[in-house]
């Protein structure tokens, strides 16, 4: 069980109450304070009469180990989306202490702290460690986040120069994208896309361009449907660089990368086609 301390605080400013007011006669100031400031678990007597008191029901200051558990995970979900790691690795830390027994979220837990030790530590050995974990979770149905578990895996074991063992993953990752088109259409159209930018980044390390255009053009057909800007300027980046690759003219994909990541403000997709742009005389205006 967590208690939300901010619920608590804001009940009693609602009702225009102090904590010396709301404590008085059921436990000292102090304590309020700590359940407000740190969400510290009173006794339920206090806590009974705590609402009392507040003229509210207990299920609007605390919850649940599962209820707190989802609302961490889809937290942790969006700040992906985001590219915000920090974030991630910080709510992963919230989770340590709580006991988690369902097995889809102990797969996900397994991931992003493998996607941590990949991205942010870099500990390449450790995140395989991690992500075999998330793949051995016996789950029947298999989600999208399989398909992220296969390609993340691949990418650590081609940064430890294991181009061998990349390709195995890359494979398995492939045939459950082959296996999965129609649920694919059907999911959060931010997973959807996740899978198909890291699926042409992936086969561009393997120089597997003409998966890379594939894979690039089906994230680009979903980005547009949605009308999104999600990872848009990277997959037009990628399908330039296999394109080019194969000796097509890529000129309009580099232009529509640089522009769209100068309108999303992706700094790191900017300054890699700012000098491209530049060395290629492309004109963009």
């Amino acid at each position: 069980m967590k208690i939300l301390g901010e619920k608590i605080r804001h009940y009693r400013k609602l009702r225009g109450i102090s904590q010396s007011e709301l404590a008085d006669g059921i436990c000292t100031q102090a304590t309020v304070s700590l359940i407000e400031k740190k969400d510290k678990i009173p006794s339920m007597e206090i806590l009974v009469r705590i609402c009392e008191r507040l003229g509210i029901t207990m299920n609007l200051v605390i919850v649940n180990d599962d209820s707190q558990i989802y609302s961490i995970i889809s937290d942790i979900k969006k700040s992906f989306y985001q590219d915000d790691f920090d974030d991630i690795s910080d709510k992963l830390g919230k989770l340590k202490n709580i006991n988690v027994n369902n097995k889809q979220e102990i797969k996900l837990i397994h991931f992003f702290n493998g996607l941590i030790e990949y991205v942010s530590s870099k500990n390449y050995d450790k995140a395989i460690f991690d992500f075999n974990r998330a793949m051995n979770v016996n789950i029947a149905n298999v989600d999208m986040y399989d398909i992220l578990i296969d390609v993340f895996t691949a990418k650590a074991y081609i940064n430890k120069k294991s181009v061998d063992e990349a390709r195995v993953y890359y494979n398995q990752a492939k045939d459950l994208i082959k296996s999965s088109l129609g649920k694919i259409g059907d999911e959060n159209y931010h997973d959807s896309i996740l899978i198909y930018a890291n699926m042409a980044d992936l086969s561009l390390k393997l120089d597997d361009n003409d998966k890379a255009i594939e894979y690039a053009n089906e994230g680009i057909i979903i980005a547009r449907k949605e009308q999104t800007l999600f990872k848009l300027d990277e997959m037009y980046c990628y399908l330039a660089e296999a394109g080019t690759r194969e000796g097509q003219k890529t000129d309009e994909d580099y232009i529509k990368a640089y522009v769209i990541s100068s309108i999303s403000e992706n700094k790191q997709v900017f300054e890699k086609l700012k000098s491209k742009v530049k060395d290629m005389h492309l004109n963009i205006f």
